[in-house]
């Protein structure tokens, strides 16, 4: 099992793969131009009791021995190799190898402790659906804790599905790019720590630290997320970055949920591009 430190460092990777997916023609399937239509909580975040039968539930948990019952386990961790996302065809292989069709309603719940655990991990794997093109896919609001505490059932084995082919329908909308970051087109929130924030950021960029919109574990909720994003206006596009782009995935989740026109980024690959500028940027390594 990879350690917090290892899976840090080979996370710093992780957005350099997401862009080799945009550029690798011949590896994914047509281009969707579906986008988000809606941006109500219930859409993106969903309460327990409104899970229903016809949901199919992921569960993203490494080594767990619980599961809710009558979902499908996939660690977080399998999605990867050498700190890399896989492949398109590897990852809708395993999607596919594991019962899942883009015709399925997903809701993602579990946690990557290895990563910090918390909500971020199930974030940023429903932001590797919606990138290959999964229209229904929601995040569970709550924990497995929650869901036995509401009275629904556990499991001790997760289930296996009869295989299917999973067919992407690709779109890069998600993601921001490095030219997109530098065009002043969108105001960029770095969501890392406010020490990492005052040692060094992307010029021009405000701090909204990825725990300010987490409360005992789970995303806050809307009232709350408003007060956090007040500074922030829904008529001017945001870019969201942490060091990988992990974390800032539940800031940029919840912006989504909110109807702002919303995209996510990493330090990484700011860094990586400033140097390949010739320019140097002080940093400091950390989740």
């Amino acid at each position: 099992m990879l350690t917090i430190a290892s899976l840090l460092v080979l996370a710093a990777l992780i957005w350099g793969s997401f862009n080799l997916w945009v550029s690798s023609d011949g590896l994914i399937g047509k281009s969707s131009a579906a986008q988000e239509k809606s941006h109500e909580f219930k859409q993106m975040l969903v309460p327990v009791a409104d899970v229903s039968s016809s949901d199919l539930l992921l569960d993203i948990s490494e080594n767990s021995t619980r599961h809710i019952q009558g979902s499908i386990a996939i660690p977080y961790d399998n999605f990867m190799r050498d700190g890399k996302f896989m492949s398109v065809p590897e990852i809708t292989q395993i999607l596919g190898d594991a019962g899942i069709s883009r015709n399925d309603s997903i809701v993602i719940y579990g946690e990557c402790m290895p990563c910090g655990g918390g909500p971020a991990p199930a974030t940023f794997v429903y932001f590797m659906m919606k990138v290959l093109g999964h229209e229904r896919v929601r995040v569970l609001d709550g924990t497995i804790e929650d869901w036995a505490a509401a009275g629904r059932p556990i499991a001790s084995q997760s289930v296996i599905r009869p295989s299917v082919n999973y067919t992407p329908m690709f779109t890069a909308d998600p993601m921001a790019s490095y030219d997109y970051v530098k065009s002043g087109k969108a105001r960029i929130v770095d969501a890392r720590s406010s020490h990492e924030f005052n040692l060094s950021t992307i010029p021009g960029a405000i701090n909204i630290p990825s725990d300010s919109v987490v409360f005992n574990g789970t995303i806050k909720k809307e009232t709350a997320l408003k007060e956090v994003f007040a500074n922030l206006s829904k008529d001017e596009p945001v870019v969201v970055f942490t060091s990988t782009g992990i974390k800032a995935s539940v800031v940029w989740f919840s912006l989504k949920m909110l109807g702002y026109d919303a995209k996510l980024y990493s330090w990484q690959d700011w860094l990586a591009n400033q140097a390949n500028e010739g320019i140097s940027v002080e940093t400091l390594e950390g989740p």
